[in-house]
């Protein structure tokens, strides 16, 4: 009995120290998703991908920025359309995903004291039979977004906000 008490405290007093770290960076800085990007990777020509299309992430070229103090390699990742084809969705309904995390690696960027930043963002419509995934619009009366999900830490972001079509 008093192992598990020390176990749960333990247990508590990581998850509080987790979420100290993070309410500091998420304070400076609200990480979110590329907006501009397009879902289920529309526009690029598969032809150009980095990965096969048996893969279930498809890759398309990463952009690298060499800026002070960091490396950032940018990349717009989706998940293969027969992927999407797996996923049971009922009809009528449509589920977007945008999301995005960041890993940043101090002293890894190449330079002395330059960081590697590595920063995917995605944005996926996984749609039932029915649904009309070019239709969707945020600010329809069917649309309901739902609570996203944010973890912050010193050297690691995550981001992901659902959003419910029907």
């Amino acid at each position: 009995m008093r192992r598990a008490i020390i176990g749960a405290g333990i247990a508590v007093g990581v998850g509080v120290g987790m979420m100290a770290l993070g309410a500091g960076n998420a304070a400076a800085e609200t990480f979110s998703p590329d907006y501009s990007q397009v879902a289920n990777g529309q526009g690029y020509d598969r032809s150009q991908l980095l990965t096969p299309g048996f893969s279930p992430i498809q890759v398309p070229e990463v952009a690298v920025e060499n800026l002070p103090g960091a490396t950032t390699v940018v990349a717009h990742p989706f998940i293969a359309p027969w992927v999407h084809e797996v996923v049971p969705v009922p009809a009528g309904t449509a589920v977007e995903l945008r999301g995005a995390a960041r890993v940043q690696i101090p002293n890894a960027g190449g330079g002395v004291g330059q960081s590697l930043v590595i920063n995917p963002n995605g944005h996926c419509v996984f749609a039932g039979p029915g649904a009309e995934p070019t239709a969707l619009d945020a600010t329809a009366l069917d649309a309901t977004a739902l609570a996203p999900v944010r973890v912050a830490t010193p050297y690691f972001d995550l981001v992901i906000e659902p959003t419910l079509y029907r």
